[in-house]
């Protein structure tokens, strides 16, 4: 008798809370949400990025032997504060200084490590934008003094463009892009993105409240050169695949975990007299990448 009474309790309870969790899941799909930058100056946020991945690449002459493809290991890992040192009272538009802490990155060929002095150099600068409350960059200026490898940076898409209109758990925006970039005066890249945001729903993340949100990017880089004598064909196509978490109040990234793919290929040449292309190279890079972003 009592095996029969703890039973149904136990069904009784498992279905009760199965019907509360339904309440609450369909309270939460119904809530609607309205994701926006609430910038305000003086405020400072210190991030922290993780990456780690791995890079195949080969290199393929016109004339002779292929070299043979090396892989590596990449790890990497930046500090940067975002500060807001002003907001448009009419515009709500903000500046925020991106300033850079101590920066690393480093390449593993054969358990040998290998330092990349250029990331190191990071440390001390310090870049800014300019930007909407919906995350939209209105313009952005490098730091000074950046290495040759580093000053293609684009800012543009440091912060999330969020939509219009408020939001179900459920339902996704689509953000495309397109930048041309001719600031090189070696050659010109064009970059597309097309990505899709979906909200799953809202979390608990620390000691804030979080949109948690799906992105699914597909992504596309195509280089041509700028100067006659010199030839380069380039064309990278990826995708980015991950979650990120939002501050509800602020707007803020709290945590991202992304993964990405990308498969690059650049034909490069020197163009001599009458338009023939000599010291024609091939090179192919594949690049598997896991980077985590966190609010400190």
């Amino acid at each position: 008798m009592m095996k029969k009474y703890i039973m149904k309790t136990v069904t009784t309870i498992a279905v009760s809370g199965g019907l509360l969790l339904c309440v609450f899941s369909e309270a939460q799909a119904q809530e609607k949400i309205k994701l926006q930058y609430d910038f305000k100056s003086g405020q400072k946020r210190s991030y922290q990025m993780k990456i780690e991945g791995n890079v195949a690449v080969e290199i393929v002459p016109e004339n002779g032997m292929a070299v043979p493809k090396n892989s590596a290991k990449i790890e990497g890992l930046f500090s940067y504060i975002q500060e807001v040192v002003g907001v448009d009272p009419e515009s709500k538009i903000a500046t925020i200084k991106i300033i850079y802490q101590k920066s690393g990155m480093h390449t593993i060929v054969n358990n040998k490590m290998i330092p990349n002095a250029d990331v190191a150099q990071l440390e001390g600068k310090v870049a800014e934008v300019t930007v909407a409350r919906s995350g939209e960059v209105k313009n952005f200026r490098l730091p000074e003094g950046l290495p040759l490898s580093l000053q293609n940076a684009d800012f543009r898409n440091m912060f999330t463009v969020f939509p219009e209109r408020e939001l179900r758990v459920g339902e996704s925006w689509i953000r495309n892009s397109e930048t041309v970039n001719e600031e090189n005066e070696n050659f010109t890249t064009n970059d597309t993105a097309n990505t899709t945001y979906t909200l799953l729903g809202l979390e608990q993340k620390g000691k804030y409240r979080c949109a948690k949100v799906k992105v699914e990017s597909k992504i596309s880089t195509i280089t041509k050169s700028r100067k006659q004598e010199l030839m380069v064909d380039g064309n990278a196509q990826g995708r980015v695949d991950g979650v990120a978490y939002y501050d509800i109040d602020s707007g803020y990234v709290v945590y991202s975990e992304m993964k990405s793919s990308i498969s690059n290929k650049i034909v490069t040449g020197q163009n001599a007299q009458g338009g023939q292309v000599t010291e024609r190279m091939s090179t192919s890079v594949e690049t598997d990448l896991k980077t985590i972003t966190e609010l400190l």
